[in-house]
């Protein structure tokens, strides 16, 4: 059963006057305005509806949700799990259809699509800008669905006005829809949330393997600077976006100049330096096992000609012997990780721990287990250096188990952040910090939706934990104010304006209704 609250039948009849971005804290029900918009709009226009969502356990869950929520016949789940012919047939008979967005770029390139949609949401529309496909799929639905409806959701619409706007422009949108959790009318149904963070002091192996990677990775930035890169930025400085630009320059060039040796040289030193920072990273926020796990491959046989340049280095070779030689634990972070899953992980309670990389979930699972405690993984379906991923059926199985809280630890990479509907999880861990405030919105919002939840981070004192963490903060509180100038002073209405629906007629055999909540 699902509460009828005032102010989403309030922001669904905002979303219904023009193409609509709307900010709402998680769990306060955007999934409800969208079908609330989606009911109204096929109700008085018919047409089709689309949802879609960045990944397949999403766009999974809103094939539930909306089959609860709207009578509108069976809603159908595209993903690449489907064959062309059988999406095909899909596409063209079901009135409702969610789908990861980069299946329904696939299949309108392929001729799949029909067009006659009368109503898009967009999922975590923040995602809409760059390269990514809800760009192009937005693209593709101005030239064929010109009058269609569209309304993106998100909790965390980023830090920057740069940002927002690029998803306006994207995805056509011609008003934003706020509100915060202190609105009067929102008040009332938000829980309350305690944010905390436990740090620990790095381990020496930790601290000594961090400082050969260091140094190695110093020497492919100062070598890079000899091909005319990264002159505007301190070693200290470099992130991995940088790195990511040196390799867009490098690509320009090549493009102008040829495949010139100097530039192959060049790309050499930028690979060593994205594999150097990256082993950097993996010592001091996940720890030895997961170090471990990023160098294994690169010591056998198979390996490729740069990963053994890679790990025959000196400084490498140093961080190497000091991990193998290492025989306690993975990271100074466990101890109090574990004692806090002791004391909170009761029968019947949910806690979700995120981790960045696969390798540490899988470990993480296996400790927690060691230590007496019941988990379960939670990850991408896919493969990663010969291990398979989660299939859709098991990702499925696995939420309804820890939703059913028939056991209480769920690890999780990022594939968990966004969007998933868990009721009443209790306790979210970060066990690293993010650098991401859309992130960190993201993982805290698993929590403190129906009931007072409790978030905490684990970081590491003088670390990239550090930095991190106070990162993420800076840009959270950054985007709290721009979300909060947006509400106060209104946002300006871009693009045409919306062409209104018609009035509601009662609906004839087949219409989609919105169920009774």
């Amino acid at each position: 059963m699902v509460q009828d609250r005032a102010f989403q039948r309030n922001l669904a009849e905002e979303a219904l006057a023009g193409n609509s971005l709307l900010v709402l804290p998680t769990g306060l029900g955007k999934t409800v305005i969208a079908a609330l918009v989606i009911a109204a709009v096929l109700e008085r226009v018919g047409g089709r509806a689309l949802v879609l969502a960045p990944s397949r356990p999403l766009a999974d869950q809103h094939r539930a949700t909306f089959s609860r929520f709207l009578d509108a016949g069976p809603v159908a789940c595209l993903t690449g799990s489907e064959g062309p012919q059988r999406r095909s047939a899909l596409w063209r008979t079901r009135r409702v259809i969610t789908a990861t967005p980069q299946t329904a770029v696939n299949d309108a390139a392929r001729g799949l699509l029909p067009e006659d949609f009368s109503v898009v949401v967009f999922d975590e529309a923040h995602r809409a800008v760059g390269d990514y496909a809800y760009v192009g799929f937005a693209a593709w639905l101005r030239a064929h669905c010109p009058h269609a409806l569209i309304l993106g959701l998100t909790a965390s619409p980023g830090h920057e006005m740069e940002h927002i706007e690029e998803v306006r422009r994207n995805l056509g949108i011609s008003q934003v829809l706020i509100r915060m959790r202190e609105d009067p009318d929102v008040a009332p149904y938000v829980a309350v949330m305690d944010v905390r963070w436990v740090e620990v002091e790095s381990s020496e192996v930790i601290t000594k393997a961090a400082a050969h990677l260091t140094t190695f990775l110093h020497g492919r930035y100062n070598k890079l600077r000899r091909y005319g890169l990264l002159r505007n930025r301190k070693n200290t400085q470099v992130r991995m976006a940088d790195l990511g630009q040196v390799g867009a320059q490098l690509a320009a060039r090549m493009a102008k100049e040829g495949r010139k040796p100097v530039l192959f040289q060049a790309f050499r030193q930028l690979s060593l330096a994205r594999m150097a920072m990256h082993a950097a990273n993996t010592v001091q926020r996940e720890g030895v096992d997961a170090f471990r796990r990023f160098v294994t491959p690169k010591l056998g046989p198979a390996r490729k000609r740069i990963d053994a340049s890679f790990v025959n280095d000196p400084d490498v070779g140093r961080a190497l012997k000091i991990t193998a030689k290492w025989k306690g634990l993975s990271h100074p972070k466990l101890l109090p990780l574990v004692a806090l899953l002791k004391e909170r992980a009761k029968p019947g309670r949910k806690v979700i721990v995120f981790a960045e990389l696969r390798d540490t979930v899988d470990f993480l699972v296996d400790l927690f287990r060691a230590e007496g405690l019941v988990a379960e993984r939670f990850t991408g379906q896919g493969s990663r250096e010969g291990r398979k991923g989660m299939t859709q059926k098991q990702q499925r199985a696995t939420l309804q188990r820890f939703t059913a809280a028939q056991f209480p630890i769920l690890v999780a990479t990022s594939i968990a952040e966004e969007g998933l509907d868990i009721p009443q999880v209790d306790l979210v861990v970060f066990y690293e910090p993010v650098a991401s405030d859309i992130r960190m919105i993201q993982r805290s919002g698993r929590t403190a939706r129906d009931a007072p939840g409790e978030v905490v981070i684990l970081t590491t004192n003088r670390s990239l934990d550090e930095k991190y963490l106070w990162s993420g903060l800076r840009r959270e509180k950054r985007m709290k104010r721009l979300v909060k100038k947006l509400a106060a002073a209104g946002v300006e209405h871009l693009g045409p304006p919306a062409v209104p629906l018609p009035p509601p007629s009662k609906p004839a055999a087949g219409q989609a209704r919105l169920n009774q909540f």
